[in-house]
């Protein structure tokens, strides 16, 4: 899997997710998630890109979620694939989660340019 970084502003990042998130990849996300908790009031993982997700990487997604919520971060998730959202509604995280589309991300926080 790859992460890139796209830093909206000081308190805003945005990280990409390219490839497979599976059990090889969690510490390698969990490493770079972890940079940003103290930095950061808002964190997007942006989904579009990601292929294959096993439990590894849904139950590391999961903390990410919970340390976040613990530290007054908002934690959302970005333009999910098809495939990778059908995962989660199987398994009912569409509700734990906060999913939103490019637009409703715009809309969500007017106040920064997501271009």
């Amino acid at each position: 899997m790859e992460i890139k970084t796209k830093e909206v502003n000081s308190d805003f990042i945005i990280l990409r997710l390219i490839g497979r998130f599976n059990i090889e990849e969690v510490l390698k996300f969990e490493e770079e998630f972890e940079k940003h908790l103290a930095m950061k009031k808002y964190i997007v993982l942006d989904l579009s890109a990601m292929k294959y997700i096993d439990s590894s990487g849904i139950g590391s997604l999961i903390k990410a979620m919970n340390f976040s919520k613990n530290m007054s971060i908002e934690f959302v998730l970005l333009d999910v694939n098809p495939s990778i959202l059908n995962v989660f509604k199987l398994a009912y995280l569409d509700k734990f989660f906060v999913i939103v589309s490019s637009d409703d991300l715009s809309n969500r926080y007017p106040q920064y340019t997501f271009k």
